[in-house]
C-alpha cells in the first residue's frame, strides 16, 4: 500500500515523499469495493497498520465503511494526505541519468531519487470476455452498481474468492 510506503520512508528520514493515486482519494480496495458485505477476512485487531494501531473496532471483522474511515482518518493524523497527488495516473517509469522519470496521462513527468512501486493487486478489475450471454446490467463488484436492483432477479457470478463469498448471500430488501 502507497500510504505504508510513504509512512515507512518518512520515519526512515526522507523529507521529500511523493504519493501518486490514479483515483480521487486515498483507501484503494477499500475505497473501491463498496458492494454488499463487504468486510475484512482477517480479525480486525490485526487488520491495522503497525504504527498506527486500532484496537477499538465495533466488529469482529471489520466493514468496508470502517476500514475506509481508518485509512483515511490515520493518513490525516499522520500527515500522509497531503504528501498524496489524487488523479494522476501513471503509464511508465523509467530510470535515466540516474533518476527516475514517472509518465502520467497527460504527458506530465516526475523525477524522483527512489521509486517505490505499490500498484494495487485489485486495481484494475478484470471482466470476463463472454460476449451476449447476459441481457441486463453488468459490473464487477470493485465497480459495484448500486443503482441496479437486484430484488426478484436471477443474477450470475464470474469468478472466485472472498468478495463473491460475502455479496453472493448477502440478502437486500
Amino acid at each position: 500500500m502507497g500510504l505504508g510506503a510513504a509512512a515507512a520512508v518518512r520515519r526512515a528520514g526522507v523529507g521529500e515523499v511523493t504519493v501518486l493515486e490514479r483515483a480521487d482519494g486515498v483507501g484503494g480496495v477499500w475505497r473501491d469495493n463498496t458492494y454488499p458485505g463487504a468486510a475484512c477476512d482477517v480479525p480486525s485487531p490485526l487488520y491495522s497498520w503497525s504504527w498506527a494501531p486500532r484496537g477499538d473496532r465495533p466488529r469482529r471483522y471489520s466493514g468496508q465503511a470502517d476500514i475506509l474511515d481508518y485509512l483515511r482518518r490515520t493518513a490525516d493524523e499522520h500527515g500522509l494526505t497531503g504528501l498524496v497527488r489524487s488523479g494522476v495516473e501513471v503509464t511508465g517509469a523509467r530510470h535515466e541519468g540516474g533518476r527516475w522519470h514517472v509518465d502520467t496521462v497527460g504527458g506530465g513527468v516526475f523525477s524522483a531519487d527512489v521509486l517505490v512501486p505499490s500498484v494495487g493487486l485489485f486495481s484494475r478489475p478484470a471482466y470476463p470476455a463472454v460476449p451476449g450471454v447476459f441481457g441486463g446490467p453488468v459490473f464487477h463488484s470493485a465497480r459495484w452498481d448500486h443503482g441496479v436492483d437486484l430484488r426478484g432477479k436471477r443474477v450470475a457470478v464470474i469468478g472466485t474468492g472472498a468478495s463473491a463469498v460475502q455479496f453472493v448471500p448477502r440478502r437486500r430488501g
